[in-house]
């Protein structure tokens, strides 16, 4: 089924002067309580016609980034596929030229600042699966790259140097893993999501063996509940965190390495249990491994089956999402932040503004160095809300708010003064010194 995206794109990006407004918008804030490790304040773009809303976006450098999304529909045509780029951190965006194959574009990520990967759905008229676009001379053209048979959708993607890329398509019996090191090789099939779990919203990697998912798990045919699902060995196997119970729809995620030790280790438990992932960086394979005998799987795994991961010793990790539980619905909760600093195992619940219904996109640049970003109220038209970090000691406990015109669905940053966020009818930049 074809998702709709309510009218309107948003920018939003921050900028190191403090006047009120500027050539490419006007200023939702201008200053950041004092310990704060953000600099500048967020500045309103609009964005070029017919980009009719806009779900994610990557930023390479502090100028550079992409944002893919949806265009307006016309003359009962459906809406068609949106990708925009931007070469000034935000304050104005141009189109690039996608295959015409492609009917929609829900995330997006870079490796450098000439290879990228956009992946969504198949125009309606088309073959009806998964679409996927890639780019090696940074956007001036855009190649489709085959998904596997059988993968109607894929949902979120996140990219690391070495152009290795990490994906979650939809298929008939659930959510599955997908890889790809370029666009010569394609994508291959890693493994599946933990049963029960669908709807992949996010995807965060710390290196090319642990990454970390957002979704939900279906409590009937109208409402979910979130769910967080870590890898250790680049998407072969999965394993479902343990969460806070009363989540609704998680929107995001974003995780980075940190100390193994105080808050960051992994709790004790009584047995044996998988060893945490490490950080060496290797590229998944994209050679089928031999087959194995019957009795030789057997055996190995009756002595040496491994428990699940539980956690990450010193990852630190952001969720955010609603605590509304409609799927497909509008938002009636508030918003909902996590934090974890051993990669899952444990996680805080954090206080975020009474006035958020819905966070639905975070990019940390450093450990409780974060910007989440969303809606703060459940109908439309939505006010958008932007969430900074308060202070390195205590980055949640006085997280100051920025309002926005409408709401706001992603957001990349690359540094403490370089940020876009993307949604509806505007984009907001930061940029600062």
């Amino acid at each position: 089924m074809r998702r709709i995206i309510s009218v309107g794109v948003v920018a939003v990006t921050m900028a190191a002067c403090t006047s009120a407004s500027t050539s490419s918008g006007t200023s939702t804030v201008s200053t950041f309580p004092g310990g704060s490790p953000w600099l500048g304040h967020f500045v309103t773009a609009a964005l070029p016609s017919p980009v009719n809303a806009l779900t994610d976006v990557t930023c390479v450098t502090s100028t550079r980034c992409w944002a893919v999304g949806s265009t307006v529909g016309g003359s009962g045509a459906p809406n068609g596929a949106a990708l925009i780029t931007t070469a000034n951190g935000g304050v104005t965006w141009t189109g690039q030229a996608i295959p015409p194959q492609v009917g929609y574009l829900s995330a997006i990520a870079c490796s450098d600042q000439r290879h990228c990967i956009a992946v969504g759905q198949a125009a309606q008229n088309s073959n009806g699966q998964a679409a996927s676009i890639a780019t090696s001379n940074g956007g001036a053209t855009w190649t489709l790259l085959a998904p596997p048979a059988g993968v109607l959708d894929i949902t979120t993607v996140t990219c690391r140097a070495g152009r290795r890329c990490l994906a979650i398509g939809t298929t008939a019996g659930g959510s599955t893993a997908l890889a790809t090191t370029s666009s010569a090789s394609g994508w291959i099939e890693r493994g599946p999501l933990p049963a029960g779990i669908s709807g992949a919203t996010s995807i965060s990697c710390t290196d090319d063996r642990t990454c970390w998912v957002t979704g939900h798990t279906l409590v009937d045919a109208d409402h979910v509940n979130g769910a967080v699902a870590l890898t250790g060995n680049g998407g072969t196997t999965w394993a479902v965190e343990a969460t806070p119970k009363g989540l609704g729809y998680l929107s995001g995620v974003s995780c980075l390495p940190g100390s193994t030790t105080g808050s960051g280790a992994l709790p004790k438990h009584s047995g044996t249990g998988t060893a945490p992932a490490t950080s060496t960086a290797t590229a998944p394979s994209t050679t089928a491994a031999a087959p194995k005998s019957t009795a030789t799987t057997a055996a190995t795994a009756a002595t040496a089956a491994p428990a699940p991961i539980v956690g990450v010793a010193g990852a630190r990790c952001t969720v955010v999402g609603t605590s509304a539980t409609v799927l497909n619905g509008a938002r009636t909760g508030h918003g909902i932040l996590l934090t974890s600093d051993n990669g899952g195992a444990t996680w805080a619940d954090r206080t975020v503004p009474a006035t958020s219904a819905a966070l639905s996109g975070i990019s940390c640049t450093a450990l409780a160095t974060c910007v989440a970003v969303g809606s703060t109220v459940a109908s439309a038209p939505a006010a958008g809300i932007i969430l900074v970090t308060g202070s390195t000691d205590s980055p949640w406990r006085h997280a100051p708010s920025v309002s926005a015109p409408l709401s706001l669905s992603a957001v990349s940053c690359v540094s403490v003064s370089s940020c876009v966020a993307v949604g509806e009818s505007i984009s907001e930049h930061l940029s600062g010194t």
